[in-house]
């Protein structure tokens, strides 16, 4: 897990507090109760195992991914209030300007679809996401929340300096169309297990790896606006 944050010290200080923060989650788990995982500030709700199986995951999976749409709705509306000199803004040498910032991500979801699409495929062969998956998605969004840099994977990485934004839009409306595609497709149980894999987290579940998604789209927002702050922003 310190992989995930070996640019700073203070991360090891967060993997500890993180520790210590599900510890008590730990403990009941062993003593005969569930939890249900939300986002970091989040509290955790335990309940027992007799009603575990009535936990919605398909209905969450849902919220979570129409909640997606919002914010890339949001993030779009943002891009298409800017000219062509600032979308192609570059605050430093070797630095990402807005298309490319753009190109990463949508990059990483096309990607992750492909990859969840032949995973699941797999159906019964798969494992039911557990406490070790929520535990790493919980370590890669706070490493996403603080303010660090990280390199992109290699096969989320950006090759031109100005990609088409109307093309990647376009891009962009197909790939999500393929998650809609692939929950709907889905029940519940087969949205559980671990039919995703992060680079660094490893194997999580539908809905971690839409939170994910949510998550990383949020931390490069606030690498837009640090381009948008460039004192020579146009």
């Amino acid at each position: 897990m310190q992989e995930l944050f070996k640019h700073d010290d203070r991360c090891v200080q967060a993997i500890n507090a993180t520790a210590r923060y599900i510890k008590f989650v730990d403990r009941q788990a062993g003593e005969g109760n569930s939890y249900e995982p939300g986002f970091i500030n989040d509290s955790i709700h335990l309940h027992s195992t007799s009603s575990s199986n009535h936990h919605p995951m398909k209905e969450k999976t849902t919220q979570l991914f129409n909640r997606l749409e919002e914010q890339r709705k949001e993030l779009l509306a943002g891009y298409e209030s800017l000219s062509p000199e600032q979308l192609a803004f570059k605050p430093e040498p070797g630095a990402w300007n807005h298309l490319q910032v753009l190109r990463h991500i949508i990059t990483a979801e096309r990607q992750s679809l492909a990859y969840i699409q032949r995973r699941i495929s797999r159906g019964s062969e798969l494992t039911k996401a557990g406490f070790n998956s929520w535990f790493r998605h919980k370590i890669l969004q706070l490493a996403l929340f603080l303010p660090l840099k990280f390199k992109a994977p290699k096969i989320a990485q950006v090759d031109e300096e100005y990609p088409d934004y109307e093309s990647m839009k376009a891009e962009w409306d197909e790939v999500r169309a393929g998650y809609q595609e692939l929950i709907n497709m889905h029940d519940g149980e087969a949205l559980a297990k671990t039919i995703y894999r992060h680079p660094r987290a490893g194997l999580l579940n539908m809905n971690q790896a839409i939170e994910f998604m949510e998550t990383h789209i949020s931390h490069h927002i606030k690498q837009i606006g640090r381009i948008k702050r460039h004192s020579l922003f146009p």
